[in-house]
């Protein structure tokens, strides 16, 4: 097995980038007018994200990984 090394910025390989635009998307429609409001809305935004979201990423992760090797470490597509 051969070592490469990791790059230190890698979002095509950490599924949580794209939960977090998943988030920001869904934050998009809120408008919060205070602290107490927005951490609310971040609250009720984030449990609103279903568990497919959450398993469609982990389960994108073996693909991603061959995307990058394909790739040769340049950026993919995710």
């Amino acid at each position: 097995v051969e070592r490469l090394k990791w790059p230190p910025y890698s979002p095509d390989l950490n599924p949580i980038e794209h939960m977090w635009d998943e988030l920001e998307r869904r934050m998009k429609k809120e408008k919060p007018k205070n602290a107490t409001e927005l951490k609310h809305a971040l609250s009720r935004v984030w449990q609103g994200i279903g568990t497919d979201v959450t398993k469609k990423l982990v389960d994108s992760v073996p693909n991603r990984l061959n995307e990058v090797i394909r790739m040769n470490g340049y950026p993919t597509r995710y």
